[in-house]
């Protein structure tokens, strides 16, 4: 068993948003329909603190520091049903950048190494995936088949990736049975299922910001090649010379402004907002460099119908918002910017958690 929750999750009704003492605003929210709250915040944890989340089955609350080569887990001892301890989980692993709960175990993916956490006992189930310079090992998820998945970042911005980098695995449970499912990928940082189809997200590279929308969330198809570095855009026109046919390449199937930079995604479960079943929730952490404010967003994305949709969840483009879009909420210091969103979990019952560059993790929960 993981660890073990104080609480129920089947505890006694939340009081009224504005009664918590955790609640927050900004960023802005739906105020109809989600309630805002803080649940830590130590700028002690460094900049790249928490990259990612998940979300055990008994509600324990998941978290990496990459650089400092641990896992914190977050329980709730107050009653409250909001996580609120922290405690260091795991220590003296390589970069953990991605996390995945399953039948009772932890998964952990980082550098060149996969880990299982289960029963107080740490399992090396990979060390040698094709890691090192450039972007890290980040997505990992686990399919209805009953594999892992997990996504290589590419060692460089715009040039052929060495063997192995930029691209997605698959893997028995226990690290055996390594098979290629796609490539053509620079920074894939959010894998997750949806209804069995497994999707993934990518960013373009550095000097296109003034072409739009070459952001993506791509369907992944055994043998895909999504085009990097060859190619760009929804119409994969050609980028960097080389033998790859980019009329070969797999289109995305949505795309978002150029540096709105996708991280974290997961799957919306639970039945805490019924309006968001179906759903992809993915990160975009915007970039710093730039002052036309692309991302610094939480989306929920709708992609099981045509066309595809986006909702902005925080911050919101409906409820008491006073008509901004998001870039203008952002300009308006009320949502995430200057700080950066990076990782998203949805727990069992529902609510959605998001960390923040710099230490912070939010949730998203009901009003009520």
């Amino acid at each position: 068993m993981l660890l073990p929750l104080t609480a129920s999750m089947q505890g006694p009704s939340l009081p009224p948003c504005d009664q918590r003492p955790h609640h927050i605003d900004p960023p802005w929210v739906d105020g109809s329909q989600y309630c805002l709250e803080e649940v830590l915040n130590d700028e002690s944890a460094g900049q790249l603190a928490y990259s990612a989340l998940a979300v055990g089955e008994d509600g324990t609350l998941y978290a990496t520091r990459p650089l400092y080569g641990q896992v914190m887990a977050l329980t709730d001892t107050d009653g409250d049903r909001l996580p609120d301890a922290s405690e260091v989980l795991i220590d003296g692993l390589t970069t953990p950048n991605g996390l995945a709960v399953y039948d009772g175990a932890l998964y952990i993916a980082g550098g060149s190494h996969i880990y299982r956490w289960q029963a107080g006992d740490l399992t090396t189930l990979v060390d040698d995936l094709p890691a090192g310079a450039g972007f890290w090992t980040s997505g990992i998820a686990i399919g209805p088949d009953e594999r892992l998945y997990v996504a290589t970042g590419a060692n460089c911005d715009d040039c052929v990736p060495d063997e192995g980098r930029g691209v997605i695995y698959s893997f028995a449970l226990d690290g055996s049975d390594r098979q290629l499912v796609a490539e053509g990928l620079r920074q894939p940082v959010g894998l997750a299922f949806l209804d069995g189809t497994l999707w993934v997200n990518d960013s373009a590279r550095e000097g296109l910001f003034d072409t739009p929308n070459l952001d993506e969330l791509n369907r992944v198809t055994p043998g895909a090649h999504f085009g990097w570095p060859y190619c760009i855009g929804a119409e994969n026109t050609p980028d960097l010379a080389g033998d790859f046919d980019c009329a070969q390449a797999s289109p995305p199937v949505m795309t978002f402004p150029t540096g709105s930079n996708p991280l974290g995604m997961a799957t919306y479960r639970g039945g805490a907002f019924p309006d968001l079943a179906n759903r992809l929730i993915m990160v975009q952490g915007g970039e710093a460099e730039h002052v036309d404010l692309r991302g610094f967003a939480v989306l929920a994305l709708r992609v099981d119908e045509s066309p595809t949709q986006e909702t902005a969840l925080i911050p919101a483009e409906t409820g008491d918002n006073f008509g901004f879009t998001v870039q203008e909420m952002n300009y308006r210091t009320s949502g995430f910017w200057p700080r950066h969103p990076l990782g998203v979990a949805v727990s069992p019952e529902g609510w959605i958690y998001v960390s923040v560059n710099g230490g912070q993790i939010l949730v998203l929960r009901p009003l009520q």
